[in-house]
């Protein structure tokens, strides 16, 4: 549910997305370390958030079970496609 996630989630959302889509998927450790963002406890607290709300899954890859791999979720794709028609309608109507 989005209304559970804050705007501060949703920057470390679109962090994940972007590197996702870049082929560049972050680790937890990676997310964590994106202290441009908060820092590694507010982060660690945001992709609960994020997980709790269904947007991101943590995935492991290959037959490394240590790692785990943050990966946007379908709801996390519909929620960009409804910013991303909401920006495109702001924009005609401007």
């Amino acid at each position: 549910n989005l209304v559970d996630v804050d705007l501060l989630a949703l920057r470390l959302l679109e962090a994940i997305a972007v590197a996702h889509s870049n082929e560049a998927t972050l680790t937890v450790t990676d997310a964590m370390s994106l202290n441009a963002i908060a820092s590694p406890a507010t982060m660690h607290r945001k992709l609960n958030e994020l997980l709790d709300a269904g947007l991101i899954e943590q995935v492991y890859e290959g037959k490394n079970r240590r790692t785990k791999y943050l990966h946007p979720t379908t709801k996390a794709s519909k929620y960009f496609d409804q910013m991303g028609n909401a920006i495109a309608t702001a924009i005609q109507h401007a």
